[in-house]
């Protein structure tokens, strides 16, 4: 397992002042150094570079994930119940169990509001699945019995066209449709 950065491992009032001097990126490398030094803090130039170059590439990352995630967003409005909504719901599940899986291998990776906003995410899209699932199992069931019926109509009107008596139009509901009640 890697060796904690010294930078991480500053006082977090000197490390916010370090990632905000690398995020507006005015500051060289000795200018970083110095910062730290007159707050108090000791890091060498070669782990403040090391530091911002990971911190410049985890910036790069992001930047390129809210592209992607925007351009996602914009498809998953226009039609929510498509593949790509269905890839993000998973998605994002995904993300937050490994995430809850990373923080409980080290407590310290994820704060405890971060993990309660994962769950509550999880929770809503888990709801949200279910909400749909339910209504998708409504409107088959809606649609078989509204077939049914249907059939039991197509019966009674081609028997009674034939002149069918109203026992032999029950059998045929029973047995060849498997459907039970009908208008005699």
């Amino acid at each position: 397992m890697a060796r904690r950065s010294s930078i991480q491992a500053l006082d977090p009032r000197v490390k916010a002042a370090v990632d905000a001097a690398i995020t507006e990126g005015r500051a060289t490398l000795d200018d970083i150094v110095a910062l730290i030094r007159g707050m108090g803090g000791d890091a060498s130039k070669s782990a403040v570079h090391r530091y911002r170059q990971n911190f410049e590439d985890s910036l790069t990352r992001y930047r390129e994930a809210q592209e992607v995630a925007g351009k996602w967003t914009a498809q998953f409005r226009a039609d929510p119940d498509s593949d790509v909504g269905r890839l993000l719901a998973e998605m994002v599940k995904t993300l937050a169990f490994q995430t809850m899986a990373a923080a409980g291998d080290n407590e310290a990776a994820v704060e405890p509001l971060e993990l309660a906003r994962l769950a509550r995410m999880v929770k809503a899209i888990t709801d949200t699945d279910r909400v749909k699932a339910d209504l998708e199992a409504k409107a088959r069931a809606d649609a078989t019995a509204k077939a049914a019926a249907a059939a039991v109509d197509a019966v009674d009107r081609v028997g009674k066209a034939m002149r069918l008596d109203p026992e032999a139009l029950k059998r045929i509901r029973e047995e060849v449709y498997g459907i039970t009640g009908a208008a005699a």
